[in-house]
């Protein structure tokens, strides 16, 4: 009887256990292998989420991104969630946007109708950001196929064609830290 107690609750703590992946995991340094030229990225343990070790500074002058082109875990297949947290040092709210290429996304920018680009606002301070996965789309309607990534990345006033996109200054400072996907 004590033994199927004991097994029952391993059963039901392996069960409860969240299933995650860092897409980069950034507490270990590794850094975005894609960045435009006009974001500046570098490792800090400033303005990061507690217990997080290390995290990302992302000075954008305008337009860019960071990101993973070929990613090497590009199946995201299975998991519900791209969590972050994320430091707006201004004093005003900022809209950045996750930009994601699946198999079907078509080449560059003429043809971005084709990429998924989900908006998240970040207030003042630190934020944790919790974007859907399980049935995003593309921007022509589509459900994302998320078994095949050919690119993800995190945006800064990149999908002008959207009237959700930032249209406040050019310069723009974020922090970025414990970055993962969860079921």
């Amino acid at each position: 009887m004590l033994l199927s107690a004991v097994i029952g609750m391993i059963m039901l703590a392996n069960h409860a256990e969240a299933k995650k992946m860092f897409p980069l995991n950034i507490a270990k340094g590794e850094m975005p292998g894609d960045v435009s030229t006009s974001c500046l990225i570098e490792m800090t343990e400033e303005n990061i989420a507690e217990g997080a070790g290390l995290g990302l500074k992302l000075a954008f002058s305008k337009t860019g991104w960071a990101g993973e082109f070929k990613p090497r875990k590009g199946n995201w297949t299975g998991y519900k969630y791209l969590r972050f947290s994320a430091f707006n040092p201004t004093d005003r709210k900022v809209t950045m946007a996750l930009g994601i290429k699946d198999e079907f996304s078509k080449g560059g920018n003429a043809e971005r109708k084709t990429w998924i680009a989900q908006p998240y606002e970040l207030k003042p301070g630190m934020n944790q950001v919790e974007i859907t996965l399980e049935g995003i789309k593309a921007q022509d309607g589509r459900v994302a196929d998320l078994k095949k990534i050919k690119q993800w990345f995190l945006s800064y006033k990149f999908f002008t064609e959207n009237s959700w996109e930032e249209k406040g200054e050019d310069v723009f400072t974020v922090f970025i830290s414990n970055l993962r996907i969860e079921d």
